[in-house]
């Protein structure tokens, strides 16, 4: 019994900082759930795998892009999108918000910042060594603000592939 208690102890302190990041993208999601059109959807890691099996080797590979090796790698996708009319749904001030909270309580680290026009996109990751391990994109444009969730298992020389297939086109 002794034992046994360990080990639930153990597993419960494992899986804490993935409940941590889940939460604080879920409590900004609701936050904002009232004030705009609001949608939010969910792939697990079975139905991507199945996707990863059934999805040619040959895919994409014209634009050097190994689609089916990185659909591999990607555990769970869950994605928020909050739409708004006229007025963009969340305000800057909110964004920088939820950045901060999943940098300084989460420990994500920033890894990109890309800014055209009003749009900004925000990459954060948390992996170990050259790992990406879990990733969250935040998407603010005019009128949509994005929040994609992944967990994965890409590497960084995965990236690279891909941003090399992508300067190619």
């Amino acid at each position: 019994m002794k034992y046994c208690s360990i080990l639930i102890v153990a597993l419960l302190l494992a899986v804490s900082p993935a409940i941590a990041q889940k939460k604080s993208l879920r409590k900004f999601y609701r936050a904002h759930r009232g004030d705009a059109f609001t949608f939010r959807i969910g792939v697990g890691r079975v139905p991507l795998k199945l996707a990863s099996w059934i999805v040619p080797k040959s895919a994409m590979k014209d634009d050097s892009i190994p689609l089916k090796q990185l659909l591999s790698r990607v555990q769970k996708v869950k994605i928020y999108t909050i739409s708004g009319d006229e007025r963009p749904p969340v305000s800057i001030a909110d964004m920088q918000q939820l950045k901060q909270t999943l940098i300084e309580k989460d420990k994500f680290e920033p890894l990109i910042e890309v800014r055209d026009g009003n749009s900004v996109v925000h990459l954060l990751n948390r992996g170990k060594d050259d790992e990406l391990g879990r990733v969250v994109i935040l998407v603010q444009d005019e009128g949509d603000f994005v929040m994609v969730n992944l967990r994965t298992t890409l590497q960084m020389k995965d990236v690279n592939m891909l941003i090399k297939g992508f300067a190619k086109n």
